[in-house]
């Protein structure tokens, strides 16, 4: 019998393969691991290592690195689901007051989730097949909430109605893509990285407020066009 230390843990400092709670701690470690290294650069030793099992401990729970990759990023989505909706539910309005407690949420997920944020910056825009759809899904349930954020749009004429519509697409994805990058540009060694940090998220709460208030001033131009 493989000698153990307290009972519990191989005198190799491998975790058995098994337990229930080892798949859990298998994906925090390819969260971790994956942020750092991207998934071609990283292996199932990697991960392995940085949960302190086996490789055929990861095999046991998964079928590679691929599903492991897949899991790692629903859990980065499911979470910032999850923020997004509880600092600003469905069933209250698109206020500004509202659209700050979202980025107020999504700032402190950031901070208090480094692992998953780093992942999240990696795999973005590299995200092919299920991740890809994964990515894609969350994106257009994200950008159809942005869209509470600006006035409904009572232009009559069809060709002001086009010019209105393609108006609000553009500050919706400007919102959304605005706190993307800056997450990005705040990451370890980034160009925001030095800069402190609330200074940095008073500045994304500015210019969120602007571009939801230039949209409305374009609403009331086409209005009273």
């Amino acid at each position: 019998m493989m000698a153990t230390t307290n009972g519990k843990q191989p005198a190799h400092g491998k975790q058995p393969a098994h337990r229930p709670s080892r798949r859990q701690h298998i994906i925090d470690a390819a969260v971790r691991v994956f942020g750092r290294n991207g998934f071609a650069e990283t292996s199932v030793q990697d991960i392995a290592d940085e949960a302190q099992v086996v490789p055929t401990a990861v095999y046991y729970h998964f079928a590679g690195k691929e599903e492991l990759l897949e899991l790692a990023m629903r859990r980065v989505f499911d979470q910032l689901n999850t923020v997004v909706e509880t600092a600003r539910p469905d069933t209250e309005p698109g206020d500004a007051e509202g659209l700050m407690r979202v980025i107020d949420a999504v700032w402190d997920w950031v901070e208090k989730n480094p692992d998953e944020a780093r992942l999240y910056q990696v795999q973005i825009a590299s995200a092919n097949g299920n991740i890809k759809l994964m990515r894609d899904e969350f994106e257009q349930r994200h950008i159809q909430r942005a869209y509470d954020y600006l006035p409904e749009s009572t232009t009559r004429s069809p060709r002001a109605a086009k010019a209105r519509h393609a108006s609000q697409a553009l500050a919706v994805r400007t919102l959304i893509s605005t706190t993307i990058l800056v997450t990005a540009l705040r990451a370890e060694g980034g160009p925001l990285s030095r800069l402190p940090s609330r200074s940095v998220q008073k500045a994304v709460r500015s210019l969120a407020l602007r571009i939801v208030a230039a949209d409305q001033q374009a609403e009331s131009a086409a209005t009273s066009a």
